[in-house]
């Protein structure tokens, strides 16, 4: 069991907390924190089951998500390990939110067209959690960034089969990542 403590700590959204994995400092543990309102996170069992899905289809382009490492039981409850995201300087990288309140969208036009690209070329479906403070900027110079989505990832629908289908797949991408632009951007 691994033991997280306070100092450990990253952030908190709904029903989860981030917290620095204490073995190894390049890496998050996503838990799912008590007094939620849910005994269990339906949000984490299926973030897990496509980071395994993507797994089983040998992923080997992780730019744009965070990697996955597996489960883990920590004193916190159960959680899962991730590739914390950090800036070339070794910060922890901060929302995509924060840049865009800062510098306005415009500024980050290429890496959003890059970004979506990614998910189509990979047909990786993301949810409706996807939304600005749910994406990270990273910066891997003063100049040169990518996004990574650190939540929302994967299907939210019952009717998931068509995913499967790269042609189904990609108009799926495509049509909530219109709904993402019109509401969020």
């Amino acid at each position: 069991m691994i033991t997280l403590k306070e100092e450990d700590f990253i952030a908190k959204g709904n029903e989860r907390a981030c917290y620095v994995y204490p073995k190894d400092k390049t890496k998050t543990i996503k838990i799912t924190f008590e007094n939620n309102n849910r005994k269990e996170s339906k949000q984490s069992a299926k973030e897990i089951k496509y980071y395994k899905h993507l797994l089983n289809k040998k992923l080997l382009n992780w730019k744009h998500l965070p990697k996955y490492f597996g489960e883990v039981k920590t004193n916190m409850g159960d959680g899962f390990v991730l590739e914390l995201i950090k800036d070339y300087n070794g910060e922890i990288s901060k929302s995509f939110e924060f840049y865009i309140k800062k510098n306005g969208v415009e500024k980050y036009e290429k890496e959003l067209k890059e970004y979506k690209e990614y998910f189509l070329k990979y047909s990786i479906i993301f949810n409706y959690g996807m939304m600005p403070k749910n994406i990270l900027l990273r910066k891997n110079s003063e100049k040169q960034f990518e996004l990574v989505l650190i939540d929302g990832l994967g299907d939210v629908s019952h009717f998931t089969i068509l995913n499967c289908i790269p042609y189904f797949a990609r108009r799926r991408i495509n049509r909530r990542w219109d709904k993402f632009v019109k509401k969020y951007l």
